[in-house]
């Protein structure tokens, strides 16, 4: 499928998605949906185990919400964009696919909230900012951020960068547990792709069952949580990658795994 402001590159078992509506990404309805319709594709993309987000801005990777289209909004307009960004955020995280947001700018509010729903966060080393500035501007994040950051850094450290709506570099976002690496910004997309790389090498099946298991368990009683990991570990074994790990450890060779 042909997009505006979207490109899709898939070399091997890497499929990079790079964002692309000068000059700084703003998140408007109609990127929204395209952000919908992109990572929907890329979810059915067997082939596919690892999905790199990042941006083919300079400075920033999204640097918020388009905010004229945002102010022009009704309530019911309003609360449709939200549910769009919501959505599309939401499918990212439900992938059974291991997704990287390569951030190489700033990533403020809606950019913020993307960055969140994949499962790493890299970020270039500079000047970049990353946070959730909707405070400052009297309005509440929403496209994840209220309920997504608290997951990652805690209660206490996410009530504080919500209510003052604070941005951050990425030193201090790393000693939050915000991002995950900083990598130089001269090396930075081949620092990702070597990353991206090793995993994709792996058990591609198995990763995004382990993924979905997480996510889907950590929320739930233990017992239920449990279940879940038992439901996707029996559909894992019968994935040519489980029975290939498990013959080839037998063997006492290095498995040859398909991602199938």
């Amino acid at each position: 499928m042909a997009y505006q402001f979207i490109n899709l590159k898939q070399e091997g078992r890497i499929l990079t998605v790079s964002l692309n509506r000068p000059p700084t990404n703003p998140l408007s309805s109609a990127f929204g949906r395209e952000l919908f319709e992109a990572f929907s594709e890329a979810a059915q993309m067997d082939e596919v185990t690892v999905v790199i987000v990042t941006s083919a801005q300079e400075k920033a990777f999204i640097a918020g919400a388009d905010i004229k289209e945002m102010a022009a909004m009704s309530q019911e307009e309003s609360e449709a964009f939200s549910k769009l960004l919501q959505d599309a955020n939401n499918l990212l995280s439900g992938m059974k696919k291991v997704v990287i947001a390569a951030i190489n700018g700033h990533a403020l509010g809606g950019g913020c909230e993307l960055a969140m729903a994949c499962d790493y966060r890299f970020m270039a080393a500079g000047k970049a900012l990353i946070g959730l500035p909707e405070a400052g501007l009297g309005i509440v994040p929403g496209a994840g951020g209220t309920q997504r950051l608290p997951r990652l850094v805690g209660l206490a450290k996410a009530k504080d960068i919500l209510l003052w709506g604070k941005v951050m570099g990425a030193e201090e976002a790393l000693a939050i547990g915000l991002i995950d690496r900083i990598f130089e910004a001269e090396t930075f997309m081949d620092e990702v792709l070597k990353f991206a790389g090793k995993l994709a090498s792996g058990a591609g099946k198995a990763l995004g069952y382990i993924k979905v298991a997480v996510n889907e368990g950590i929320e739930l009683p233990l017992e239920e949580a449990l279940a879940v990991e038992r439901k996707y570990g029996l559909e894992n074994l019968l994935t040519h990658d489980a029975k290939e790990g498990l013959t080839a450890f037998g063997e006492k060779r290095k498995p040859v795994f398909l991602s199938k």
